[in-house]
């Protein structure tokens, strides 16, 4: 090509860094992540087993073989370590809550899906069930109480969309029972009912965990069922007034 003139065009020339593709993280920003990671999970095993008040920052830094100041680096206080903590696990629920949740599938499949996913993250991870089951005994204050609206919010639209789908019209009270078959009796079996099975390990205990299991997913279909039923009453009442 040539410019107006009749001269060959120059082509604009690329520096070495605009010819490269956009970099990745650098060395130091792995280490610096995975350090970050290690005191998360430190911090929430202790703060699953101790509770927030009996967990010191110097109780973290020697689980990840770190200086006091190391974990300030990261995280400004105990406070911001905790609620990054609560953040992080109830992250993890939601990802895989809403992968089911939003997929093609029946809504009762779905349903049931997504409760089968709660049970097998809590086995995978018991911590969790101890750090929500502390947080559930505070007040209004707790973090989970600021931070499941913010993420969990959604999760419990498409639940009930599942239901609406079914052709139910849930009430809050309808959401709080459910919630409380299925959250509530996971969180309460893991933390509280498998301590108590210590004796079990391997093989049995898997085989005790899938029990709760099947028999926690025959609990919600039967709650599902009992919401059924009753809008079918409701409905055959307004047909007869």
């Amino acid at each position: 090509m040539t410019d107006p003139a009749g001269r060959p065009e120059r082509r604009p020339t690329l520096t070495r860094a605009q010819g490269r593709p956009a970099a990745g993280p650098t060395r130091r920003q792995k280490r610096s992540e995975r350090n970050r990671q290690r005191i998360l999970a430190a911090a929430e095993r202790l703060f699953a087993e101790r509770g927030y008040s009996d967990t010191s920052i110097d109780a973290v830094a020697e689980a990840v073989d770190m200086h006091q100041p190391g974990i300030y680096y990261y995280f400004p206080s105990k406070q911001a370590l905790y609620e990054e903590v609560v953040r992080t696990a109830i992250a993890s629920l939601d990802e895989r809550v809403k992968e089911i949740l939003i997929s093609s599938d029946p809504p009762e499949e779905r349903l049931l899906a997504s409760v089968a996913a709660w049970v097998d993250l809590l086995t995978e991870r018991p911590t969790l069930a101890n750090l929500m089951l502390h947080e559930a005994a505070k007040s209004d204050s707790s973090a989970i109480a600021r931070i499941l609206p913010e993420m969990g919010g959604h999760v419990q639209s498409m639940i009930e969309d599942a239901f609406l789908e079914l052709g139910l019209e849930p009430t809050p009270d309808d959401i709080f029972h459910y919630a409380s078959v299925t959250t509530g009796a996971a969180l309460f079996f893991v933390a509280a009912m498998q301590p108590l099975m210590s004796g079990r390990k391997g093989p049995e205990l898997k085989r005790s965990m899938e029990r709760h299991k099947q028999l926690l997913l025959s609990g919600t279909q039967d709650l599902i069922e009992t919401m059924r039923k009753g809008c079918e009453t409701g409905e055959r009442r307004e047909r007869e007034r």
